[in-house]
């Protein structure tokens, strides 16, 4: 099944592949159903391209839909990331940073 997410009256470009049971617990969520900002941080591994690396990443998640702040952390090999999760879910995130070639450690 399909899930998108329809937020202020737009259809946000970002799509997901999800189960039934998903798309239930998305529909139920309260900080969903309110639009909250949430911030999710992931432990990252493959940032040899130092600064490169961070620029990189800051710039492909800073264009999604629905995310509002990147901040990389070199030293600690981290991305948080602050977005809205009634228009992106968080393995979205998860499958951009694996594009760009990082392993999710965390």
């Amino acid at each position: 099944m399909i899930y998108e997410c329809i937020m202020a009256g737009r259809t946000v470009k970002n799509r997901i592949e999800i189960g039934e049971k998903e798309v239930a617990a998305l529909k139920n969520n309260p900080e969903i159903k309110n639009h909250q900002n949430i911030t999710k941080t992931f432990k990252i591994g493959g940032l040899p391209g130092g600064q490169h690396d961070k620029e990189e990443i800051e710039t492909y998640l800073s264009q999604i839909d629905g995310v509002d702040k990147v901040v990389v952390n070199l030293e600690d090999s981290t991305v948080s990331v602050d977005f809205d999760p009634g228009a992106i879910h968080t393995d979205y995130l998860r499958g951009t940073l694996r594009s760009l070639g990082h392993d999710i450690l965390g």
